[in-house]
């Protein structure tokens, strides 16, 4: 009678565990929304777009269940599985975009000019205009680019995260601003 008594004890221990590692991983998933918002944000992907993700990214939490790491481990972990989320939706909009290109250039053809007095309108147009770009930009290069740019990682951080080597990291940085910078100043948006 002993043994079952452990026996029934230990999986008690055992499911204890489990949702306590649950809820920690869903703390740390909560504790991080802001940092994982601007990861989806620096993808170029709109407001909902990028909640649609997060969505994504909490289901993956949820599934799972019952692992035990450290709390940068949970970091890293959920800032590779939202980078990896929202290169699969940047993948699938610049898709889209190559399709409907020529549709939007025809319609912006027939549509006057807005008055360019109100300065938000401006702003509106230039930050359409950053995301745009950042939707053509390849993916190699886009997550570095999102990770320090949005989210302050240094090289080495990004490099944990993406599986690379902090020189590699910084190599995509130079090449992701360069051509990023490139296509701004093509389109009129300069620092």
């Amino acid at each position: 009678m002993n043994g079952i008594n452990a026996d029934i004890e230990i999986r008690l221990k055992q499911r204890a565990g489990e949702k306590s590692s649950k809820l920690k991983l869903m703390d740390v998933f909560y504790s991080e929304l802001g940092r994982l918002k601007r990861i989806a944000a620096g993808f170029g992907l709109s407001a909902s777009d990028g909640e649609d993700v997060l969505q994504d990214v909490s289901i993956k939490v949820l599934e799972r269940s019952g692992e035990n790491r450290t709390h940068q481990e949970y970091i890293r972990w959920l800032t590779k599985v939202t980078v990896n989320r929202c290169l699969t939706e940047h993948r699938r909009r610049r898709s889209y975009h190559r399709h409907t290109h020529e549709i939007l250039k025809r319609r912006a053809e027939f549509k006057t000019k807005p008055n360019r007095t109100d300065e938000k309108v401006i702003n509106a147009e230039e930050l359409e205009i950053v995301r745009e770009n950042l939707q053509k930009i390849d993916g190699a290069l886009l997550a570095p680019v999102v990770l320090r740019y949005f989210c302050d990682l240094n090289s080495t951080q990004i490099g944990e995260i993406l599986g690379l080597k902090a020189s590699t990291v910084r190599s995509r940085l130079r090449e992701g601003r360069m051509i990023l910078t490139k296509r701004l100043l093509e389109r009129g948006v300069g620092t």
